[in-house]
């Protein structure tokens, strides 16, 4: 495919030379922003599914070191009655052994069983499809569970959720800020390199204002080599982008430091970030354009 025939000699300038790199440089700093939204966003909906719905029941653990274990379980097992009885209630189990200790492991290692330790008893509630923990009456549940096991804790994850949703905003802030500085400041940069362009090729331009060539002519001509220039640019950003983005997440998932799928996009997520070289090229034409047509028209 031929080149489109230019009158200006733009690949003698340096400026029109390095403005793909600096838009790579800040397209990679633009969708490692998005992609952290959106990685955020998917953590906080698992996060708040996981939450919703649900409660959990601290059952706290003998004052009385001579107490037998047997008193412990069968607080446990009448509390689940009680539970089991609740209206509302779709299921609620005891937390194994087996599952505190895999829970301390990571803080207390691997050579500690729970029953040597004064933690409480945890009971796991899954209320019924729709329901959330402010449809049922927690005080007559407490109530009717300190009946059973006095000292009884109801977690129903509300403080959580306000705070992982406060943390969470603020992060998406920061993105949406650090997206609107580097758009801010990749507009200052085509302005910049565009008025540099005229300077350098001021004589060209003159000569092409001579033969009869309108301003609109030549800022066509800048506005194109402005677009590939984005495009360009764009595609070497989003390109970098998606490496980072699939080496951190492969890297966080094998880890296991988050979720289950949180370290992956969203086939949406992925297209939002490839529309970026075609956004940066087309705001790069329109601001060189804009730039060029303001210039020329102070032009003598």
């Amino acid at each position: 495919m031929a080149k489109r025939k230019t009158d200006i000699p733009f690949n003698q300038d340096p400026a029109s030379r390095l403005m793909p790199w600096i838009v790579a440089v800040m397209v990679y700093i633009a969708g490692l922003a998005l992609a952290g939204a959106f990685v955020l966003s998917a953590f906080a909906d698992r996060w708040e599914a996981g939450l919703t719905g649900s409660l959990t029941i601290q059952i706290p653990p003998p004052s009385d070191e001579a107490l037998s274990p047997d008193v412990q379980t069968q607080k446990v097992e009448a509390a689940l009655n009680v539970l089991r009885g609740t209206k509302g209630v779709s299921s609620a189990k005891a937390l194994a052994t087996e599952e505190m200790r895999r829970l301390l492991e990571p803080w207390l290692g691997q050579n500690i069983d729970p029953r040597d330790l004064p933690l409480p008893s945890l009971i796991a509630v899954e209320l019924q499809g729709g329901l959330i923990a402010s449809d049922l009456d927690l005080r007559d549940l407490r109530r009717r569970l300190d009946a059973v096991a006095p000292g009884v804790l109801i977690d129903d994850h509300g403080q959580w959720q306000e705070r992982l949703v406060a943390f969470l905003g603020a992060l998406r802030l920061v993105s949406a800020v650090l997206v609107a500085i580097v758009t801010a400041a990749g507009l200052i940069m085509v302005f910049f390199a565009t008025r540099g362009g005229l300077l350098a090729h001021r004589q060209t331009i003159e000569l092409l204002h001579l033969f009869g060539a309108r301003d609109g002519y030549v800022a066509s001509q800048f506005a194109r080599e402005a677009m590939k220039a984005g495009l360009k640019g764009g595609l070497f950003g989003v390109f970098a982008t998606a490496l980072t983005v699939i080496g951190l997440g492969q890297g966080a998932a094998s880890t296991g430091a988050v979720l289950p799928g949180v370290a992956v996009l969203a086939p949406l997520d992925w297209a939002v970030l490839a529309l970026l070289p075609l956004a940066t090229a087309l705001i790069a034409m329109i601001a060189a354009r804009i730039t060029v047509m303001r210039a020329l028209a102070r032009m003598v």
